[in-house]
């Protein structure tokens, strides 16, 4: 992969302002050094994840989403099924609490799939159940893989030019349709996910597939 940038991606138009509470001016230099050795210990880690992905991702793609695309930098691939109706969305961009501009956090109501590599469903909507037909999110609380592919490559705004980070040019509109298969380290990574029963449905490091339509975003 070329970068872990995209992991990250979210945080680029942010003002992020950090205070420590817990930490002295004596030690706050051991403190940085050692999180930025901790930092890359996990870099390292999610790099060899992706690597060791990369092979597998493109086999599962080949086979079972035909004419899907690399997003090289992410090692996702993905289809557009369904474009969707173009601008129905472009509010990706709004004033920040700090100044300057954030990305905007949207609401999207979806139905979608979520399977394991090898067919097993873990999630999904119901088209049976008249409660359970979509579900709605807010963008930028979602596992990177979903945020990444409703956000845009880039935003134009007065002028300007803003690189998000997206998958797509125009980031998806209402009645988009995507296809997509993710890495780990872009869904749940090496968090292990349970049930209510405490049974575990999506073991730690699971590259996950996903079928997504939009209903709608606002």
């Amino acid at each position: 992969m070329k970068n872990l940038s995209k992991l990250i991606f979210l945080f680029t138009l942010t003002t992020i302002s950090i205070t420590s509470c817990s930490k002295s001016d004596d030690n706050g230099s051991d403190w940085a050094d050692e999180q930025r050795r901790r930092d890359s210990i996990n870099n390292a880690r999610i790099e060899a994840l992706l690597d060791e992905q990369a092979p597998i991702l493109k086999d599962f793609a080949e086979e079972h989403i035909p004419d899907a695309i690399l997003d090289d930098s992410t090692g996702i691939w993905f289809k557009i099924h369904e474009p969707g109706e173009e601008g129905s969305y472009s509010k990706w961009l709004v004033p920040g609490s700090m100044g300057g501009l954030a990305l905007a956090r949207p609401t999207v109501e979806v139905k979608y799939t979520g399977k394991l590599l090898n067919g097993d469903v873990f999630d999904e909507t119901s088209a049976d159940d008249p409660e359970d037909k979509t579900r709605s999110f807010q963008l930028g609380g979602l596992i990177p893989a979903w945020d990444i592919s409703f956000y845009p490559k880039e935003v134009r705004l007065n002028g300007n030019d803003y690189k998000i980070g997206g998958l797509t040019e125009k980031g998806l509109q209402k009645g988009a349709i995507i296809e997509l298969v993710a890495p780990s380290p872009y869904c749940y990574d090496n968090r292990e996910q349970k049930n209510k029963d405490g049974e575990v449905t999506i073991p730690a490091n699971s590259p996950l597939h996903f079928y997504i339509e939009v209903v709608n975003i606002k």
